[in-house]
């Protein structure tokens, strides 16, 4: 598996949003799925996280997302990042596994502000918050 940076995205961003970075994620020369890496204090990212992750419906039951979250960690750390907010929604069952599989440390469930839902999908109220610590 490899990562390549796809896009960085810094410009004409919704206000309140910061920059980010997109990444395909290739297993075989096949794209499987996006990771993003998103830029941000931890009070920003608290309720997106600073990672997302995509994994196209036929290659999903790999462990991709774990695998790709790994490689992103360790880009995350060269980019000059300390920490690492992860979140998923309390149903997202496969992306629960992925987090606790990377030995994030769970912070709290939350209920998405009313102002930030608009970013959201309609169906999304509430976030389970990880930290991952990359610095000790």
């Amino acid at each position: 598996m490899k990562l390549i940076k796809q896009e960085y995205v810094n410009t004409s961003l919704p206000k309140g949003w910061k920059p980010y970075y997109i990444f395909l994620i290739v297993v075989d020369d096949i794209e499987v799925g996006k990771i993003v890496l998103r830029e941000g204090t931890r009070k920003e990212r608290y309720y997106d996280g600073h990672i997302g992750y995509n994994i196209e419906l036929k290659y999903r039951g790999h462990h991709y997302a774990y695998q790709a979250t790994k490689l992103l960690i360790k880009e995350a750390v060269l980019l000059g990042f300390d920490e690492l907010i992860i979140t998923c929604s309390p149903d997202n069952l496969a992306s629960k596994k992925t987090i606790l599989k990377l030995k994030a440390e769970y912070l709290e469930t939350v209920l998405i502000p009313i102002a930030l839902r608009k970013d959201f999908a309609t169906d999304e109220l509430e976030k389970e918050v990880y930290l991952i610590k990359l610095r000790r």
